[in-house]
């Protein structure tokens, strides 16, 4: 006799081969002791005559021989994963939903009441649809309208919503290729990346702008970088911390898949594909981006600042002329040849002023 705690966990229910069932994952100890009480009553020899049967609160909720693929891989090892198949078409899909419910609400280890159940019709899940869509373009307005009344450049405000739409694209893509089903937990997943990554973009834009010596320009809601060209080497710093948080959040979401709590497991799993989409590809592009946005917009606050200092640079060295040398003499004659000229100047303007003298 097993108990709900060697239920680890269960499956949602799957259509296979038009037979609807459930599968559900035992522990070992579980898996052991089924082993054993199927050989010790000759289910693995006799499957059809002896059915496995499932009690919730001493109701039975599933009653069904063994398969004899199942019965023959008991008798030689235990098995931990099984499908309780419960019928086809609608009448086996609403069973299969209810057997779920059933299992699960066995597997917890404390005693819940199963109050109702129910189904989210298409029309509805189309309204829903159209409402996050709405609610998603409204959260890039208020960010984009943020960021602008932030740094005043308008250029920056596109590629910063761009990179978030993408990266919430590409985490949309990672999950579908994986299987893993859009459920509320992995929309709260979903939504936890959105908002971290709007954050960290924010710092990049924010230390790119400020840089190591930058000052607030007077009047103006952005800053000026007063260190040239921005380096590359600051954008390695700005990663560097982003991966180390990115990497605490990964080692704290990875124990969760692994807990016992299936409602958690999708969650985790889309928190750690979106924090390695976003450290992988969107922080590092849109780094790129920005730099490359903003190392256009310093060169003119370049110039103005070198203006109000009241210097003119230029950027073309200042040619000098050595004079030059002929035979080695040229220059010591030439030295000469300007002191006897100096001096037939000052003896000619003592004469004038003596014949003045004498006129007068």
């Amino acid at each position: 006799m097993l108990y709900g705690d060697a239920v680890e966990s269960v499956d949602i229910p799957s259509n296979n081969r038009g037979m609807w069932g459930v599968a559900f994952t035992l522990s070992d100890d579980g898996a052991k002791i089924l082993q054993k009480a199927a050989i010790d009553s000759g289910a693995t020899k006799n499957p059809t005559a002896h059915e496995l049967s499932m009690y919730l609160d001493k109701d039975q909720i599933f009653s069904a021989p063994l398969a004899p693929e199942l019965a023959a891989s008991l008798q030689k090892t235990p098995s931990r994963s099984m499908v309780a198949d419960v019928g086809t078409g609608d009448a086996g899909s609403q069973k299969a939903k209810v057997l779920y419910i059933d299992i699960k609400e066995g597997a917890l280890p404390v005693n819940v009441q199963v109050i109702g159940s129910g189904q989210v019709t298409a029309a509805l899940g189309d309204q829903f649809k159209k409402q996050i869509v709405i609610a998603g373009l409204m959260a890039l307005l208020a960010v984009g309208g943020m960021i602008y009344w932030r740094y005043r450049i308008r250029r920056i405000v596109l590629p910063l919503t761009a990179t978030s739409t993408s990266e919430v694209i590409m985490i949309l893509a990672v999950l579908s290729a994986l299987g893993q089903q859009l459920d509320l937990a992995a929309i709260a997943g979903l939504i936890t990346v959105i908002g971290t990554g709007v954050d960290q973009l924010v710092i990049i834009t924010d230390r790119l702008m400020r840089g190591a010596t930058a000052l607030p320009s007077k009047g103006e809601g952005k800053y000026a970088v007063s260190g040239g060209r921005l380096h590359e080497k600051r954008i390695m710093e700005i990663l560097g911390i982003i991966i180390g948080s990115a990497a605490t959040t990964v080692a704290a979401m990875l124990p969760l898949p692994f807990m016992g709590f299936g409602a958690l497991t999708g969650f985790a799993v889309t928190v750690i594909i979106g924090v390695v989409v976003g450290v992988g590809i969107a922080r590092p592009a849109y780094a790129s981006i920005a730099d490359y946005i903003l190392g256009e917009d310093e060169k003119p606050e370049a110039k103005a600042s070198v203006e109000e200092a009241g210097g003119v640079s230029s950027n073309k060295p200042v040619k000098k002329e050595a004079p030059k040398e002929v035979n080695g003499n040229e220059t010591a004659e030439g030295d000469t040849n300007g002191r006897k000229a100096s001096k037939n100047r000052r003896k000619k303007g003592s004469r004038k002023n003596a014949e003045e003298n004498s006129k007068e």
